[in-house]
């Protein structure tokens, strides 16, 4: 009797994508490479070829002194590079003075920093040179230790409690021409793109909530008003990089209070910051860092909010991906096809390496203490504080 039932990993993944037309291109970029798993197929981020679905998301490294950062910096990115992960995003760099968190962040608002910014890409395409590295640009906003607290308006969040100043409209222009000065400086230290950090409370976080923004100007109101700043900066950065360097997001989907973004109101923001020009859509929320991530329902924690888009730009969602196995039952739904990693790689930057290779556990290893985070704020280089990996 002839079976209708496919007898190859080829055929049943051709069958696949009769059932999920949207991952056809992805399925048959599996079935030719030599991982048929989606997650590690290639894939594309804006103008970016990846060599597979995995990113690491944006992390502080608090490594940055003076003009450049430290060995122990640099040295952090060879690893990341060499641990197999397809995109990098580095930790948020100052597009100006007044929009540092502190002494120790990296900084782009000036030229001088170029020289010392260029060894981060230049360590990373040495090691790997299918690995691409973004910088992320950003303004602390009301969230800084060091300079004045400001917002678009008074209204503090609730975590922060600090009450900011409103900045004036000339102020926000200003803020709109340093982005895209940075994304230029960006370029030229030798990045494969930038993102704009939008997300965690952060100044064009809280121009995107509608909770903190009910300015009464050009940026505040409706969806799309408040996703101008956005706008605005996509605009001048591309008359300084050019048409095709890429520029991504990082946004919150859930602002985790009353009157600011949520999984209601998250898709039509979306759909503005896609209108505004960014390529691709990095899906965060203002806790982006949460403990205790056990089983497969505490993983992935803002899949649902992800779900919920219909970009035509790619989507990467972060925060609580742990289960390489998880990971490729979401890929093979469909969507979102690009999945993010910070505190994992943190622990153990070689973990895309070795889920590829099939060692040790289908688990990441980070235990979602926070130990991490908290060092950090103490001014310490951002790295694992739990006893030392024996993979």
């Amino acid at each position: 009797m002839h079976s209708s039932t496919p007898n190859t990993r080829r055929e049943f993944l051709m069958a696949a994508t009769v059932a999920l037309p949207g991952i056809a291109a992805l399925t048959m970029a599996a079935t030719t490479s030599g991982d048929s798993r989606l997650i590690f197929s290639e894939g594309n981020v804006a103008d970016l070829r990846l060599k597979n679905r995995l990113v690491r998301s944006a992390t502080a490294e608090n490594a940055w002194r003076a003009t450049e950062m430290t060995e122990q910096g640099i040295n952090l990115y060879r690893d990341l590079a060499g641990g197999g992960v397809g995109l990098i995003i580095t930790g948020y760099m100052a597009v100006m003075p007044e929009g540092r968190s502190s002494d120790l962040q990296t900084r782009i608002d000036h030229d001088r920093f170029i020289a010392g910014l260029r060894r981060i890409p230049a360590v990373v395409h040495e090691t790997s040179k299918d690995c691409k590295v973004v910088a992320q640009i950003g303004h602390t906003g009301m969230q800084t230790q060091v300079t004045e607290p400001v917002g678009p308006t008074i209204t503090p969040w609730p975590s922060t409690k600090t009450r900011p100043r409103a900045l004036t409209t000339r102020e926000v222009q200003e803020i709109v021409a340093s982005f895209a000065q940075a994304a230029r400086r960006a370029k030229e230290a030798g990045f494969d793109g930038v993102q704009i950090h939008g997300a965690h409370g952060y100044l064009i976080s809280s121009f995107l909530s509608p909770y903190t923004n009910t300015r009464t100007d050009q940026y505040s109101g409706s969806t799309e008003k408040r996703a101008a700043i956005v706008r605005e900066i996509v605009e001048k950065a591309r008359k300084l990089v050019g048409p095709d360097f890429p520029i991504l997001i990082k946004m919150n989907c859930d602002d985790l209070v009353e009157g600011g973004i949520d999984i209601h109101s998250f898709p039509a923001l979306a759909n503005e910051i896609e209108r505004a020009g960014v390529q691709a859509v990095e899906v965060s929320g203002n806790n982006p860092v949460r403990e205790k991530i056990s089983g497969d329902d505490d993983q992935s924690y803002f899949l649902k909010y992800a779900q919920k888009l219909a970009l035509k730009v790619p989507v990467i969602v972060t925060g609580g991906n742990r289960s390489v196995e998880r990971l490729e039952q979401i890929a093979k739904a469909g969507a979102p096809q690009f999945f993010g990693f910070a505190r994992p790689l943190i622990r153990e930057p070689g973990l895309p390496a070795r889920w590829k290779e099939g060692r040790g556990t289908p688990e990441a290893t980070c235990i979602s203490c926070n130990r991490c985070i908290r060092g950090f704020a103490k001014g310490m280089f951002t790295r694992c504080h739990v006893t030392e990996l024996n993979l």
